[in-house]
């Protein structure tokens, strides 16, 4: 299929789900009343979670330096940052396009290969996905509701993510553990292709694979596992102290665990393929005030809008200045993908 005939459809999906579940969020709504709580609201509370979810992000960032050591030690964390929150920018605006973006964007900081930084983003998000499972796991601890009711789904849901999830992690970690099955199997597929061809093919697995070496360093294990804490604790305080906005501790008695449940039920949002979470996030997030904690659907869609609106912008402001400020060009990285890119450094490292 033609690439920009994939990435036409690929936008059209993520455009006719964020529509959907717009629609399933904000069905029913009463636009007068949900216009006077909007000015109601007390945005200095809701402007509190921005420090919060940049935090987050910076640990983040952090995160993916233990992941990058083995690539190349040293790393500026100025550019770790900047790459992350270029990825924010793009996501915001293509589901999963700041997966592409990152690599991109650090590759040309940092100077390292493509293709071993999006190994490192790809064993990210297995570890963002098992921590979600964690969360998830712990929402018994600190609620007692009908939540198996509200969401008959989510325990099937999790299990599932969490299958395909340690399986995926499983197969890499063996297949970096045991390269010369993967030499082999390279061999086999490109025996009939041009030397040059088969060389880059070889070149281009063992960079992806590369990604995965930090596994070899156990000695860095504890503080992925820390960072990975912090971003989630720093997750949930920049979902509660917006309850403070909309009078939600005062009228709901919403708290800390109030918003580890919002938190973790909201992710959800973002793992659906929608441009920054946009109608996803919504609609788990008003289910989740609704349903669990009998909060007044308007107020619930307004705290939906007015969170979802500041992480947004906030996020899309920060990584354009980046991509500004790093000279980073949208048409070179639509016309460039990770294997053209690698073929360009393959070529150079032969000459």
């Amino acid at each position: 299929m033609n690439r920009r005939v994939k990435s036409f459809l690929n936008y059209l999906i993520s455009i006719g789900l964020t529509f959907g579940f717009l629609y399933f969020a904000f069905r029913g709504t009463d636009f007068v009343n949900l216009w006077e709580i909007l000015s109601r609201t007390n945005y200095l509370w809701a402007l509190s979670m921005l420090p919060f979810l940049m935090i987050s992000h910076m640990f983040r960032a952090w995160r993916w330096e233990y992941f990058l050591r083995p690539i190349k030690k040293d790393m500026r964390f100025r550019n770790l940052f900047s790459a992350t929150m270029v990825g924010y920018l793009l996501n915001n605006v293509l589901p999963r396009f700041g997966e592409l973006g990152r690599p991109y964007a650090l590759g040309k900081l940092e100077g390292i290969s493509r293709s071993a930084a999006f190994g490192t983003i790809f064993i990210e998000r297995v570890f963002d996905i098992l921590s979600f499972m964690v969360v998830v796991a712990l929402i018994p601890l600190v609620y007692s509701g009908p939540l198996t009711q509200a969401f008959p789904w989510l325990e099937e849901t999790g299990i599932w993510l969490t299958s395909v999830t340690i399986c995926f992690l499983a197969l890499f970690i063996f297949l970096m553990m045991r390269r010369d099955i993967v030499v082999r199997f390279i061999n086999f597929i490109t025996r009939h292709i041009s030397p040059a061809k088969a060389k880059f093919v070889d070149h281009i697995t063992n960079s992806f694979l590369d990604g995965f070496l930090f596994l070899k360093e156990p000695r860095h294990y504890f503080m992925i596992a820390l960072l990975s804490v912090l971003i989630w604790v720093f997750y949930i305080i920049m979902m509660y102290f917006p309850f403070y906005a909309f009078q939600l501790v005062e009228r709901y008695s919403l708290d800390l665990s109030t918003a580890l449940v919002a938190q973790a039920i909201s992710s959800l949002g973002f793992i659906i393929p929608t441009p920054g979470g946009t109608g996803s996030y919504h609609y788990f997030i008003i289910q989740t005030l609704t349903k669990l904690y009998s909060v007044d659907e308007e107020l619930a869609r307004s705290y939906a809008t007015v969170t979802h609106a500041i992480g947004f912008i906030g996020t899309s402001i920060v990584g354009l200045y980046f991509f500004l400020r790093d000279k980073l060009h949208l048409a070179e990285f639509m016309k460039r993908d990770l294997t053209r890119e690698e073929s360009n450094e393959h070529t150079r490292d032969r000459s």
